[in-house]
């Protein structure tokens, strides 16, 4: 396996950390509005699922069908940000993102990647960080 299908594995398995821990924040939150837009945001984290394994296939490689260890880091933080309250779990919710936006922002640096997997990492990217601005918004809104 080439370093961008490895690449692209690891984005995907990385998205499916990411689902995971936005399910135990929304379950978690006290606001229903923010729950509602990290709502939107998982579904942006399973478009991006697709669409690396879709790219994956085109590569000839096995799709992505979960997440990997990290997965108990990530749920973890927003598992113990709950004893805190809802600015504790979008700060967890942000330190995720940080993490998916800068591996991201990395691997479109992939020389191997061709054309269309660079386009669509971008756009990955930009979700990315769409999604961190918003929860850092949402987070400075709470009152403590």
């Amino acid at each position: 396996m080439d370093k961008a299908a490895k690449t692209l594995k690891e984005l995907c398995q990385l998205d499916y950390d990411a689902i995971e821990a936005y399910e135990e924040a929304i379950k978690r939150l006290d606001n229903n509005d923010i729950a509602s837009t990290l709502t939107k945001f998982k579904g942006d984290h399973e478009a991006h699922i697709r669409h690396l394994n879709r790219l994956l296939s085109s590569r000839g490689e096995k799709s992505v069908d979960g997440p990997d260890m990290k997965r108990f880091l990530t749920e973890g933080k927003v598992i113990i940000a709950d004893l805190m309250g809802d600015k504790a779990i979008l700060a967890a919710m942000i330190a995720n993102e940080k993490i998916t936006e800068k591996s991201y922002k990395e691997a479109r640096d992939v020389d191997e990647l061709t054309m269309e997997e660079r386009t669509q990492l971008t756009q990955h990217y930009e979700d990315e960080k769409r999604h961190k601005e918003w929860i850092e918004s949402a987070r400075e809104s709470l009152k403590d």
